[in-house]
């Protein structure tokens, strides 16, 4: 879906890449573009989807500020092209115990209630997400309910 995201990803399939990288920086870049993904679903990007989105991956994944200005720089002209969501979700199933996939699951939520409305596409890309990082559904309806304040 999005060019600078693909050269973040490109990474995990170049194993000397990989060696190079901390398996932390890897797992931060796949988390952050799991949060592009849920941002651009809707094919709106918004300034409260956009402040919510930065500080998700300044906070949670020690990314810098000027790269993700450059990440959503790119997302928002390519928004239109396609991805697999295997290469980022094999990341987290590798790394990730289960509670920091819900932890995972809780931040795409935010980003995509940030603007106060739930497009049908980001939930269908949440649930899909849920289902490929192993999430059972009760903790995705209870993940769901939490962030929206039910």
């Amino acid at each position: 879906m999005i060019n600078k995201i693909k050269e973040l990803i490109t990474k995990f399939g170049n194993k000397e890449e990989i060696e190079e990288e901390s398996d932390l920086s890897q797992l931060n870049n796949a988390c952050a573009a799991l949060l592009v993904e849920i941002a651009f679903a809707d094919k709106e990007f918004d300034e409260t989807e956009k402040t919510s989105l930065k500080l998700t991956l300044m906070e949670t994944y020690a990314i810098e500020e000027a790269d993700i200005d450059e990440i959503i720089k790119d997302a928002e002209n390519t928004v239109a092209e396609s991805t697999s969501l295997y290469g980022y979700t094999r990341i987290v199933n590798d790394e990730f115990e289960y509670d920091d996939k819900l932890s995972l699951l809780k931040n795409l939520w935010k980003v995509a209630y940030a603007d106060g409305n739930l497009d049908k596409y980001e939930e269908h890309l949440l649930r899909k997400i849920s289902d490929l990082i192993h999430i059972s559904h009760s903790d995705y309806i209870n993940i769901k309910l939490e962030v929206r304040g039910d």
